[in-house]
């Protein structure tokens, strides 16, 4: 098991926008964006990169879907959380990659993210499943939120076989 600091990726991406994907894997770009939020966000960040040795980044698609729901995540942060901390935990071993975003913010009823105008929430929970994957939220207000993607990287990336969505977890109380 090894594990990466943000800091241990050389990555110098243009201001403003995401690392190309082809120019670098996966876990180098999710490192970036781990490094660029803790430096921009000025909030207290706990983050951990955790990528087992062996375990090949996705590629194409896949890889830029996780990309853009780990923005949002952050960038929902940002926007509406008013938190001092975050944690911040990117976790991939065979066959799966979680990626946890928990703040310390203002929380909110889970109804709130099922509301017809949360387009952010249902954007992700729709990008994560169209990949087999599911995101999973959890707040209350007064108790920040806690975000949890999961996605499998057992498919392969170029397959012409449709995707289907992993069960959602149970409820946690």
């Amino acid at each position: 098991m090894a594990s990466h600091s943000p800091s241990a990726h050389p990555i110098a991406p243009p201001a403003g926008r995401l690392p190309g994907l082809a120019q670098q894997d996966l876990w180098a770009t999710l490192a970036w964006q781990v490094q660029d939020f803790t430096e921009r966000s000025g909030l207290r960040c706990a983050a951990s990169i955790d990528i087992d040795p062996g375990v090949c980044a996705p590629l194409g698609v896949r890889a830029d879907a996780i990309c853009g729901i780990f923005q949002e995540m952050l960038t929902n942060v940002a926007r509406h959380a008013q938190a001092t901390e975050v944690l911040l935990r990117v976790c991939a071993r065979p066959g799966d990659l979680t990626l946890l975003v928990k703040d310390n913010g203002r929380g909110a009823p889970p109804s709130a993210f099922e509301r017809f105008d949360a387009h952010g929430v249902a954007g992700m929970r729709a990008c994560a499943g169209q990949h087999g994957g599911w995101l999973q939220i959890r707040s209350e207000p007064g108790q920040g939120t806690q975000l949890i993607l999961s996605m499998p990287l057992d498919h392969a990336v170029h397959s012409a076989m449709p995707v289907v969505a992993r069960p959602r977890p149970e409820k946690i109380a």
